[in-house]
């Protein structure tokens, strides 16, 4: 299944006059290809609440976009070069009946480090009999065939049952995949929304704690094969700290929304920066070798002046210290914080100030304030700069600010407001909808995917032009005075 998403439509789809320093758009993606061939389920406006862009994972040269999809069940999409500014659909997960409104996030990587990649992501809220699809799917390359990715999951994680301590309820906004511990294996760190409580046991008659945990696990065995499972290498929840069935919130308490891997302290030892529905509550865990992980002293801070989440977070090295930044925003509150590291211990959290006024903390500020409602996911790294320092990047409202750029300045500091200078950029042709999760290509310099949800449907509200359901855009950083035709 290959099907040319920029040249089955009515219309050509036109970028006009282009000035220096601006984006070009160099593909869109409609979610209607030709006639009664729909894709994600018919509904767009339920896609794009996650995107992947940039991965090789049949290893054909060509690089794809993924994109989640809350319809049958949840899905995720593939979507592949196909030529100059032309992409091809070339892949779609199963249709599923998992409830609740996800994925919400996708990730790839090796997690039985056998040289082939897999498509991982989470769906569904409540776990049980009732809802047998709900939990991990991951989807493997074959190893041999171009997008060969399979007709179903070749490996799945229920939580009712594949953790020692059963999850009742386990519904994800963020996740990441990589290799946190240094053992040569990539591992899946899960933000876990779940009960505030326990709801079952244990298996081995150890006490139950609260289902709102940070979770880091391995893969054992051959995913594919027979006997894969799912190894637990730690866990952690903000609300019960010292797993005694009790909440204390130690660690700031909240449900989990995302978790990401840096290394704000630069030791070599990465961490997972955890972020909890409350206040947009922070702690950090350190890997201290295989399998090994530590919360340090237990320290935490609510970034939020009230009860706040994210919508992503990201981390970068942006200033060239040799340590992470971290950025995230909160999507109430609307302001996009950078934490960073001063004292040399990533699990410490400098005490100073607090929420609405971070003057004299040595470790967190507010870089920008978009106001209430406007605090959508960050991508963070090489973005689209002049200065040759990494840049943030946060998407916006379509046709009104697709792009906010935020470039730090040669020599600046991440903590200081005056040293970023943000750029706003509407696109041409503008779709409908938001770019909640905007994701910076890193391999193509200056490159952004733009997923956007809640955009029309065409269909049933009778617009004609296909730029009012585009769930996703691909736009790139151009310096010179060009004018690009997409066909």
């Amino acid at each position: 299944m290959r099907k040319i998403v920029n040249g089955l439509f009515i219309i050509t789809c036109t970028v006009s006059l282009v000035f220096a320093g601006d984006f070009v758009q160099t593909g869109v993606a409609p979610p209607y290809i030709d006639g009664a061939d729909t894709l994600f389920g018919g509904v767009p406006g339920s896609a794009s609440r996650g995107a992947l862009v940039g991965t090789d994972l049949d290893q054909d040269g060509l690089r794809e976009v993924w994109v989640t999809s809350y319809s049958n069940g949840g899905q995720v999409f593939c979507f592949e070069e196909a030529g100059t500014d032309t992409l091809a659909f070339v892949w779609a997960s199963a249709e599923i009946t998992a409830d609740y409104s996800t994925p919400r996030d996708v990730h790839t990587g090796d997690l039985d480090s056998d040289g082939k990649g897999e498509i991982i992501f989470h769906v569904g809220r409540w776990t049980g009999e009732s809802n047998p699809d709900a939990g991990l799917h991951v989807y493997e390359w074959d190893g041999i065939n171009d997008n060969g990715y399979g007709t179903e999951a070749a490996f799945r994680v229920d939580f009712m049952n594949a953790l020692n301590d059963s999850l009742a309820e386990s519904r994800v906004e963020g996740f990441s995949v990589g290799d946190i511990d240094g053992d040569g294996q990539d591992e899946i760190l899960l933000a876990n929304n779940g009960t505030s409580d326990p709801v079952w046991g244990t298996q081995d008659g150890s006490t139950p704690y609260s289902n709102d945990r940070f979770i880091i696990m391995s893969v054992s065995g051959d995913i594919g094969g027979f006997g894969a499972t799912i190894v637990e290498e730690y866990s952690m929840s903000p609300r019960d700290v010292d797993k005694d069935g009790v909440r204390e919130n130690a660690l700031g308490g909240g449900s989990p929304q995302d978790i990401i891997i840096c290394d704000t302290d630069g030791d070599g030892n990465l961490e997972a920066a955890c972020f909890s529905w409350n206040n947009l509550a922070v702690f950090f865990i350190e890997a201290t070798g295989p399998d090994a992980y530590t919360i340090g002293d237990t320290t935490y801070r609510k970034l939020g002046i009230s009860d706040d989440w994210t919508l992503g977070a990201s981390a970068a090295d942006n200033d060239g210290d040799g340590k992470d930044e971290v950025y995230v925003t909160g999507y109430y509150d609307g302001s996009l914080f950078v934490i960073t590291d001063s004292d040399d211990d990533a699990t410490s959290l400098d005490q100073t100030g607090g929420p609405g006024d971070w003057t004299g903390n040595s470790e967190i500020a507010i870089i920008h304030e978009f106001g209430g409602g406007g605090g959508f996911g960050t991508s963070t790294g090489a973005g689209p700069t002049n200065s040759g320092m990494g840049g943030v990047i946060h998407g916006g409202t379509a046709g009104v600010s697709d792009i906010n750029v935020f470039e730090l300045a040669a020599g600046g500091n991440p903590l200081d407001s005056s040293s970023w200078t943000h750029s706003s950029y509407a696109l041409d042709d503008a779709t409908s909808g938001w770019g909640f999760k905007a994701k910076v290509m890193a391999e193509v310099e200056g490159g952004v995917l733009l997923p956007y949800q809640a955009v029309n449907d065409t269909l049933e509200n009778g617009e004609l032009d296909p730029a009012g359901n585009r769930v996703f855009r691909l736009a790139e950083w151009d310096e010179s005075v060009t004018v690009r035709d997409i066909t």
